[in-house]
């Protein structure tokens, strides 16, 4: 009999067994007679072995224009993913808590045990997964109203019906989760986030280390050296290096000069054009969290739409720096955002070598430059000309306000 996710509960007494086979059949045993190669499973390997195991997903590949003979069809879609963790595994208490920060990426519904009700639930109102609408032309589409395929509710209906159904040992000791894009037509990247979130809540455990704790978690003792050998990694994900603790925010500068424009958007289109990066993720989060701890930034707990997002720029001490390159229309920066420094007389160089000659005739002077630091958070002075409130989203999706700027 080939298992799936649900048939598996039927040879199951509770979650945990449910999970333990589920890494046996990843780990490669029992694949002759109980492994399906279709199975949902070997699209989130990682994060089965640490304890999310997927049960559905919807990748919406018909998202946007096609035509068929002589009419436009348009889709947008959202793609979704259906998974189960352990009620009782506090690692699923720090993945919910985190995926409900991501508020500009993830939309979260979530079921404990069998509880009709959601726990967590999208404070929007009737969420659409799936719609489409069709003309003869592109003048006429933008005028037609859209027509609902598959609906958030309906999703959860599928849900329901199978808790009432019958008696499911899987579900009564775990948590449901329905995690959904909150912008339609996105390729499908939730498996990814779904193991990213994961790889971070352990500390960024390299390949090796994620399967010798699984190995240590489901093989006898006896044999646990002879299957570290044989086991593959090279379908794990990738965990790269964290950054270190010591990574940190300093302070803020007021800067006397903007930097140089180019370079910013260079960088920037750089991140945006790798795409999701661990190692710059890991360090926007470490200076953030910092930035958070000392009352700088404060986490928004709803939707906004992020009006900048970090961008990172090697220092001139060598070391990385965030900048924030905000986007203020007219608002000229050489009126308030300028700071009113002094500046010293174009003679004064001059002056100063002549005095110390005068004063050290066998001095020897040596010429040379100083470099001042500065960082790019936006300035109080803002809140003055009617930008208050502003805020930043990370690429990871969590959105925040600079508390010196809150209305």
């Amino acid at each position: 009999m080939l298992l799936t996710p649900w048939t598996l509960a039927s040879i199951c007494l509770n979650f945990e067994d449910y999970t333990l086979i589920c890494k046996l059949l990843m780990l490669g045993l029992y694949r002759d007679y109980w492994f399906d190669p279709s199975s949902i499973l070997v699209e989130c390997v990682t994060g089965g072995y640490l304890g999310f195991v997927p049960s559905s997903k919807a990748s919406q590949n018909t998202s946007g224009l096609s035509q068929f003979n002589n009419t436009i069809v348009q889709t947008e879609a959202r793609n979704y993913v259906c998974g189960q963790m352990a009620m009782g595994d506090p690692l699923t208490q720090q993945f919910l808590d985190e995926l409900e920060k991501r508020t500009e990426r993830l939309l979260l519904v979530v079921y404990e045990g069998t509880n009709a009700d959601a726990t967590v639930h999208p404070t929007e109102g009737e969420l659409i997964i799936k719609r489409h609408r069709s003309a003869k032309s592109r003048q006429a589409l933008d005028l037609t109203e859209w027509t609902t395929d598959t609906s958030l509710e309906d999703i959860k209906n599928d849900l329901r019906f199978r808790k009432s159904s019958m008696y499911d040992p899987i579900v009564v000791d775990s948590w449901q989760f329905i995690i959904i894009d909150r912008a339609p037509n996105l390729p499908f990247e939730l498996f990814d986030i779904i193991e990213d979130v994961l790889l971070m809540l352990v500390d960024d455990p390299s390949p090796k280390e994620i399967m010798k704790r699984v190995i240590e978690e489901v093989i006898p003792p006896a044999a646990q050296d002879l299957y570290l050998e044989k086991i593959e990694i090279d379908k794990i994900a990738s965990s790269g290096f964290p950054y270190p603790p010591e990574v940190q925010y300093e302070g803020n500068r007021q800067r006397s000069h903007e930097p140089d424009r180019q370079i910013l958007l260079a960088h920037q289109t750089k991140m945006l054009q790798d795409g999701r990066s661990r190692e710059a993720n890991r360090f926007i989060r470490r200076v953030i969290d910092d930035l958070e701890r000392c009352g700088i930034v404060s986490l928004v707990t709803e939707y906004e739409s992020p009006q900048t997002r970090p961008v990172i720029v090697q220092g001139s001490d060598g070391a990385l720096d965030l900048y924030f390159p905000y986007e203020f229309g007219g608002l000229s920066p050489d009126v308030e955002l300028t700071p009113n420094l002094s500046l010293p007389r174009k003679m004064c160089l001059i002056d100063f070598v002549k005095h110390f000659k005068d004063q050290q005739p066998t001095g020897i002077m040596a010429k040379g430059s100083i470099l001042t630091h500065y960082c790019a958070w936006p300035m109080p002075a803002l809140k003055r000309m009617g930008k208050s409130r502003l805020n930043f989203g990370t690429w990871e999706g969590h959105v925040y306000h600079w508390n010196a700027m809150r209305e």
